[in-house]
């Protein structure tokens, strides 16, 4: 199902109860899969469509798998994440989500203020976990294995570009497929404000519209934190927008901060978190160096099902719902080019 569809049915059954998001993390990461994984055919799915707003990046863009390969080792130079060789600043260690907002701030005002010219392109390459055992949204059994994909979007929104079975393809860029929630295309992203009370303002608005209406306090804030990962997700963004990101999550009630961390690539990071329903850890993974986004994952912290019309949901603790990371973002002059 993509990401329209679910707004239509939203639009047309605008008394459907929201699931709860566990069942949004699990659709996520089943259209993230069905996004960038070759085709398989379609075990019974059970799909829970009543949740408001799960388009993500890969879906908007267009993802295709461009290789397939075991997962583990070290990472090559070419993993390196955007930004990783600019000399860092100086500052006293980071003990929590503002001051990781706050170090990303100081970082990005030594930075120049540039900004992508039109007929420019936002230029990305990630990483999500697929096991060997399958995935249909959540993975069947341990994360294995990982697909890297590649994609540039234009800087005006007009047209995106992927490789396919090692080439390069280029399509217009159509208003329904820029049109989901939460937005993610590029211009959306550059009009985004950079003061982070303005930003998280503007997100919650964002939840409100997707729910008609303001949200219990605990769904909106969970909602706002997947939106704003979602914004980080799979595009070259400015410094200064980059750290009002984090600044609004630091402000989101519930978000936590740990020291020590490993993205999907085993990169050493810093990680913002919230616990949603009590046993699923949403997961953004930071550097810590130069507080480039490197990341995001879903894990079960304990055993939990989630009932539906459709069936049982049973979810394990332990269990990685989804898993990826940026390996590298950057404002190219043309599709193809890789900076």
């Amino acid at each position: 199902m993509s990401a329209d569809e679910i707004t239509t049915f939203r639009d047309g059954r605008p008394e459907a109860t929201p699931y709860d998001p566990g069942a949004r993390a699990r659709l996520r990461a089943r259209l993230i899969n069905e996004a960038t994984l070759a085709p398989r055919a379609h075990s019974r799915a059970r799909r829970r469509i009543a949740t408001v707003g799960v388009a993500t990046a890969a879906l908007v863009a267009g993802i295709t798998v461009v290789q397939n390969v075991e997962f583990g080792g070290r990472p090559t130079a070419d993993h390196t994440a955007a930004g990783e060789s600019r000399k860092p600043l100086l500052l006293r260690p980071v003990a929590n989500a503002e001051d990781l907002a706050n170090a990303a701030a100081l970082q990005a005002a030594t930075e120049p203020a540039t900004r992508p010219r039109p007929d420019q392109w936002s230029y990305a390459k990630s990483v999500f976990a697929d096991s060997s055992n399958g995935s249909g949204g959540s993975l069947f059994g341990p994360p294995d294995k990982r697909v890297t994909v590649e994609r540039w979007s234009r800087v005006d929104g007009k047209q995106s570009a992927i490789i396919d079975k090692g080439r390069l393809q280029i399509r217009d860029l159509s208003a329904m497929e820029q049109g989901g929630s939460p937005r993610s295309d590029y211009p959306y992203l550059l009009s985004l404000p950079d003061n982070p009370s303005a930003l998280l303002a503007h997100v919650y608005k964002v939840v409100d519209e997707e729910n008609g209406g303001r949200p219990d306090d605990e769904a909106r804030a969970g909602r706002a934190f997947e939106i704003i990962e979602v914004f980080m997700r799979d595009s070259a963004l400015p410094p200064k927008l980059r750290a009002a990101m984090y600044g609004a999550l630091a402000k989101i009630p519930g978000v936590r901060y740990e020291a020590k961390a490993a993205d999907i690539l085993g990169r050493p990071g810093v990680t913002l978190y919230r616990i949603e329903e009590g046993y699923l850890r949403s997961e953004i993974m930071v550097n810590p160096k130069t507080y480039e986004y490197m990341g995001f994952r879903f894990i079960a912290i304990k055993d939990h099902v989630s009932r539906g019309t459709d069936g049982d949901l049973h979810t394990e603790k332990g269990q990685i719902l989804g898993w990826g990371g940026l390996l590298k973002a950057a404002i190219v002059d043309e599709p193809g080019q890789r900076a």
